[in-house]
């Protein structure tokens, strides 16, 4: 999912400029200029930290945090443990993604971000430390700060804020943040807390002085993209050190300077237009001092907060919480093992990998309560956890099936997280961040994540009730005053089996093409549920797609309600399609590609896809291949179906090495929730499935000459290990494949052949061997080839 548009920050048009202080560039430059000195003047124990040992070693977490202000690179750095609640991060920018790696100045830290999603969201329970007198806009305590100084690895982050010459280093649990601050000696040391400061736009905030060592609050803000629904994120933060002073402030955000009270122990945001905060200070000491911040949030309520924190941080250090965040991510990450390869590709693929596991997102407290779809408490029974934030559209592609590979009993958790979503609310969303629907994007996403997860084995969630979900999401239109919009033009869908482009005006062929790899996701379930008369139906539905399929021209294009063709159309142009052109989407039946493939004709089918890849460089080109969005992350693996594998070869070692590096601009576009990631794991692995839950995945030349996948329950085997040869990364050409020993002329495997465990043997070379996988029986399934 990507977002573009005009997005800047103009620095200082939040308050007063530096009358008293420095001004900020002279800060800057001093600070830089002093940045070794600063580090080494830190006490003992506080230099920058080595990175850990085990797979985590090899991530670079700036991988994908490029660019800025307000560009759509916009992954954070940093620490977060697997798929946690918390992402407590530094924020280089405010009312927008938050991080971006070539931002001058850090204005703050907050406890959440979503990974890589196309809109400005999150960024609740914002602090920063400064020195001296206290100051509430944020053009007077953003601090500059140097790489040099700044350091991210799983679970942990560390950054100099060169302006204050205060250290920070953040660790965390799954439902709490650890700062530990080291504040200069000689200065008045100050936390501030801007409540009301989020990433997007909050609506409402109030925050509490308890005693002389804790802060409470609450923060509601707005879910995202525009979708404008409430959700209140609570916290409790607690101090290794007693604070001496504290105050609140409140004001208009207009940029007026706020009014301080001293001793004042609460501030509470009214509305939007208005902002509130607070903050601790400790007095000036001879020597650096250190303070200790355990911050614990809850979507529920204070006690939540608190009980999380207690649950999870009370009585541990910071460096023991670091070693098991750590450890936890040593421990996810080793579930793939590689060898061979360069090392750019070792740190390219375990930081894809490690991205691909930070959401969806742990969404109930240490004690199993969480806030449903229908705004009531709930339990989720010990040992299971409630996941939300789920970018739908993107991750079903591929980051929920390898979630699912290689993390099934977190899957079954998200399944019946989803299951748990129409129960409550009633429908199943394609785009929920925390338990909203937001309506954002198309299709129905989700389904085809729980079809895919019991297809493959993972059966421990409630499939009966989920099928209810499913069945409804897909013929039926929510009532008006829903929430839920539904699938686009259901109405339409029912009567005239396709979505006319002048009754739905939101990408009327898109949705169509999505809403039918949905129904056939739909049909192979119902046919291994064995509910036979759905699987007649679904299958029909599933071939909707073809309705707006244009046999004179063999392109997919917008049809209005008269049956009529939209004229005139230009497939570089975006009408009828969303986030992308006609080119993008001709592609796009990944259910049915054998009858794509002969409706539009081998030859042309192939001279078109070939040209769809010529471009010199990569780019958003309207008549080629985007490697930046979803709109056709399928198309390099299209040729298995067309004939001409080795092409599919050449094209995807192409994208890998030009859009996947080891830079801060090393991901293509959005990381969408780890969906572009999970791709380049896959793909890097040798092999992707252009439709999950067909079982069929596609055959690629992998980069490493060696990975072993380390399966777990409920799959039978222990193992499956993906070898090919010395030097993969000068032979991106398949010479021919062995499956157990045993020689496999198809161009594709069962999912069923990973999961049971095995062999999968490579021959590479550098030219590419026009035989192998090039037979139309060597083509992967698609819907085409079967009856229902």
């Amino acid at each position: 999912m990507q977002f573009t548009g005009p997005h800047s920050r103009l620095r200082g048009t939040y308050g007063r400029a530096h009358a008293i202080h420095h001004p900020l560039r002279l800060w800057r430059a001093a600070a830089m200029a002093l940045g070794v000195a600063l580090l080494t003047t830190m006490s003992a124990g506080t230099t920058l930290a080595q990175t850990p040992g085990g797979n985590a070693s090899y991530v670079n977490p700036m991988i994908g945090t490029g660019t800025g202000p307000g560009d759509s690179e916009n992954l954070f750095p940093g620490p977060s443990m697997p798929f946690g609640m918390v992402q407590l991060s530094p924020d280089t920018e405010g009312h927008n993604f938050g991080y971006h790696y070539y931002d001058k100045d850090i204005q703050g830290f907050s406890m959440t971000h979503m990974s890589g999603v196309g809109c400005a969201n999150d960024g609740e329970v914002f602090f920063q430390p400064t020195t001296g007198p206290v100051e509430t806009n944020v053009s007077e305590y953003e601090s500059p700060y140097s790489h040099e100084q700044e350091h991210a690895s799983p679970g942990y982050y560390q950054v100099n804020l060169l302006r204050w010459g205060i250290q920070a280093a953040l660790t965390a649990t799954d439902r709490t943040g650890e700062v530990r601050l080291t504040f200069p000696a000689g200065k008045t040391a100050n936390l501030l807390v801007p409540v009301s400061h989020t990433l997007n736009h909050s609506v409402a905030s109030q925050v509490r002085v308890v005693g002389n060592n804790e802060l409470e609050g609450s923060v509601t803000n707005l879910t995202f993209c525009s979708s404008n629904r409430p959700y209140t994120v609570y916290f409790v933060m607690q101090f290794s050190h007693p604070f001496a002073k504290y105050g609140t402030w409140s004001g208009f955000r207009d940029g007026a300077p706020a009014a301080v009270t001293a001793d004042s122990r609460e501030a509470m945001q009214g509305d939007q237009s208005k902002r509130a905060g607070a903050y601790v200070s400790w007095p000036a000491s001879a020597d650096a001092k250190t303070v200790v911040v355990k911050i614990g949030i809850s979507y529920v309520d204070l006690k939540g907060a608190e009980n999380n924190l207690a649950a999870e941080a009370v009585g541990k250090s910071f460096s023991q919480i670091r070693h098991q965040a750590t450890a936890a991510w040593n421990k996810a990450l080793s579930v793939i093992d590689v060898t061979g390869g360069t090392p750019r590709q070792k740190t390219v693929f375990y930081t894809a990998l490690y991205h691909s596991l930070l959401i969806p997102s742990i969404f109930n407290d240490a004690d199993g309560r969480y806030l449903g779809f229908d705004g009531k408490i709930h339990h989720v029974a010990s040992g299971h956890n409630i996941y939300d934030n789920f970018s739908g559209w993107d991750i079903y592609r591929s980051e929920m099936p390898l979630v699912a590979l290689i993390e099934p009993r977190r899957m079954a958790d998200i399944a019946q997280s989803i299951v748990l979503m129409y129960q409550q609310g009633g429908w199943i969303g394609r785009w929920p961040q925390v338990n909203q629907y937001t309506n954002v994007m198309a299709g129905s996403p989700l389904s085809i994540v729980m079809a895919t997860a019991w297809l493959d084995g993972i059966h421990n969630f409630d499939i009966r009730t989920g099928w209810q979900g499913m069945w409804k999401d897909a013929t039926q239109a929510p009532p008006n005053g829903s929430s839920y919009k539904g699938q686009l033009g259901m109405k339409w869908i029912n009567t005239l089996h396709y979505v006319p482009n002048d009754k739905v005006g939101y990408g009327s062929v898109s949705q169509i093409q999505e809403d039918s790899i949905a129904y056939a996701s739909l049909y192979d379930l119902a046919r291994a549920l064995h509910k036979d008369d759905a699987a007649r139906t679904l299958y029909d539905r599933a071939l909707y797609y073809r309705n707006v399929f244009d046999p004179a021209d063999r392109m997919f294009r917008p049809k209005n309600a008269d049956g009529k063709w939209v004229t005139p159309f230009d497939p570089k142009k975006g009408d009828g399609f969303i986030e992308g052109s006609g080119w993008h989407y001709q592609w796009f039946a990944p259910a049915d590609l054998a009858w794509v493939v002969n409706a539009v004709g081998r030859d042309t089918f192939n001279q078109r896809l070939t040209h769809f890849f010529s471009y010199k460089k990569p780019g958003w080109y309207p008549q080629y291949y985007n490697p930046y969005n979803e709109t056709d992350l399928e198309a390099p693996f299209e040729f298995n179906f067309s004939g001409e594998p080795w092409m599919t070869q050449h094209v995807v070692r192409r994208v890998l090495n030009e859009n996947y590096t080891d830079d801060p601009n090393g991901i293509p576009g959005n990381d969408d929730a780890g969906e572009m990631s999970s791709w380049a794991v896959m793909s890097m692995l040798g092999f992707y499935s252009v439709d999950p839950a067909s079982q069929a995945y596609e055959l690629v030349s992998p980069v490493f000459s060696k990975a072993v996948i380390h399966l777990q329950q409920p799959y039978a085997g222990k193992t499956f290990t993906i070898q090919s040869g010395p030097n993969p990364t000068a032979n991106e050409y398949i010479q021919g494949v062995k499956l157990n020993g045993q020689s496999h002329a198809k161009n594709w495997i069962w999912f069923q052949n990973i999961s049971k465990g095995g062999n999968l043997s490579f021959d590479l070379g550098p030219m590419p061997n026009k035989s192998w996988g090039s037979a139309p029986a060597d083509a992967p399934p698609s819907l085409s080839n079967e009856q229902p």
